[in-house]
């Protein structure tokens, strides 16, 4: 009994340093102990980039809204009547300037021009024998063996001859004409918008083949208020932005007239852009908006579009870059210019302001300017 107790104190001190290797060993897993906190306010300085404040000479501008359409579009028909034997361009193709459109059955008219051909070489041979005839009858004049009338009569068959001869000209040069017609033509470049036939249908003369439009360049009309139309005039050129192609979609058009008989009860005039569209990517009825200048140029502060930040109830900030420190500017946001944003405020041409990194910044935060 004695040996038992003597060897239980034992047992337990042990115990106790193997818990204390244990919390050691612990304690070297779990690595050093973490430095202490930053005060708040004192973080490390934000990585951002920066632009310089411009100040240039601008001109106000309104934005409106204008539809686009085709610049033309015409409804081809047929010269000739017939049977349509083959469509070519069906709605929504593109066709080329002199393109097929339709062929229209070419047997009548072939068979005709045979015909006429034939009689023209029928009355060259006719014409030949009374040129003989009438050289004959004059020898015989000459030689008082024939009245007057009997070689004014040769004459005049020989004459008729000839006139036979140039109508069966006109006459092939009509058939000729006709035949060439059994193929109906695009007038000029465009898309087929509707068809008009279909195969084996019978047309007649003047009968519509189809519709086509031609939208290079394409047409935009926009409405001007009375108060702005004096500053467009023919030949300005003017930016669009069509909303069908999404961002980055701005165009330049040039303009083609100011209609001077304007909408009487909304007080607008029609303004005719014609804008290049050599890719197609611009449709008929696309919704765009125009930028018609106003007023003269003046003086104004830019900022890229991306150092202004929105703030609440409609109110706007950036950040400048003073002495390595974030110091937050309020200004009021003006008309886009460009990629730029005019803006007022407490800036001066030349004033770096933050672009990239304004998300999270606060006033005085420290910043490093990327590339310094």
């Amino acid at each position: 009994m004695g040996s038992t107790a003597a060897r239980r104190p034992a047992e337990g001190l042990r115990t106790d340093w193997i818990c204390v290797g244990l919390v050691v060993i612990l304690l070297r897993l779990a690595g050093p102990a973490p430095a202490a906190a930053q005060p708040e306010g004192r973080p490390d300085a934000a990585p951002v980039r920066v632009a310089p404040v411009e100040q240039r000479e601008v001109r106000p501008y309104v934005r409106l809204i204008g539809t686009s359409r085709a610049f033309r579009r015409s409804l081809v028909a047929s010269e000739v009547a017939g049977r349509v034997v083959a469509v070519e361009a069906r709605r929504g193709e593109r066709v080329e300037r002199n393109g097929t459109l339709t062929r229209i059955d070419p047997t009548v008219f072939r068979l005709r021009l045979e015909e006429a051909r034939a009689q023209l070489r029928e009355a060259r041979a006719n014409q030949e024998n009374l040129e003989l005839e009438l050289e004959r009858t004059r020898t015989l004049l000459e030689q008082k063996s024939i009245s007057n009338r009997e070689y004014d009569d040769a004459r005049f068959r020989a004459r008729a001859a000839e006139s036979r001869i140039e109508a069966l000209k006109a006459r092939i040069e009509t058939l000729e004409h006709d035949l060439s017609r059994c193929t109906v033509r695009a007038p000029f470049g465009g898309f087929v918008v509707e068809e008009h036939t279909e195969l084996g249908q019978w047309v007649r003369e003047g009968g519509t083949i189809a519709e086509i439009a031609d939208i290079d360049p394409i047409l935009v009309t926009v409405p001007v208020p009375d108060r702005y139309v004096r500053y467009v005039a023919e030949g300005q050129t003017l930016s669009l932005r069509f909303d069908g192609l999404g961002e980055g979609a701005d165009r330049t058009g040039e303009v083609r007239s100011v209609v001077p008989v304007g909408n009487e009860e909304a007080r607008t005039f029609p303004v005719e852009i014609l804008v290049p569209n050599p890719e197609g990517d611009l449709l008929s009825g696309f919704s765009c908006r125009v930028l018609v200048p106003v007023g003269e140029e003046e003086t104004r502060l830019l900022v890229p579009k991306d150092a202004v930040v929105p703030g609440e109830a409609g109110s706007f900030h950036l950040f400048a870059v003073r002495d390595g420190t974030a110091v937050r500017v309020e200004v009021e946001k003006g008309q886009d210019h460009d990629g730029s944003v005019a803006v007022r405020g407490p800036l001066a041409p030349g004033d770096a302001v933050v672009v990239e990194g304004n998300e999270r910044l606060f006033p005085g935060q420290s910043v490093r300017v990327d590339g310094e």
